[in-house]
């Protein structure tokens, strides 16, 4: 048989991974975003994030993706 402390700790582990997978599904980042109260960027274009927002959003580009200098995020 399996102690109790033992089921606790198994427990505890599965639930601590389970609350850390979705941080890894959102860790993919791209370089055109909906500004809101937050930025959720989802989109490789300017003009999906526009069709995202039915064209009555505010798109702006990641400011965490790396570009090289002098390079324009293309719509």
């Amino acid at each position: 048989m399996v102690s109790s402390k033992a089921k606790a700790t198994l427990i505890a582990a599965v639930a601590a991974l389970g609350i850390a997978s979705p941080a890894t599904a959102e860790s993919q980042s791209y370089p055109w975003c909906i500004q809101g109260g937050t930025y959720r960027c989802w989109y490789m274009t300017r003009d999906q994030c526009e069709e995202a927002v039915n064209y009555h959003g505010f798109c702006v580009t990641n400011p965490d993706v790396a570009r090289r200098y002098g390079e324009e995020v293309g719509g």
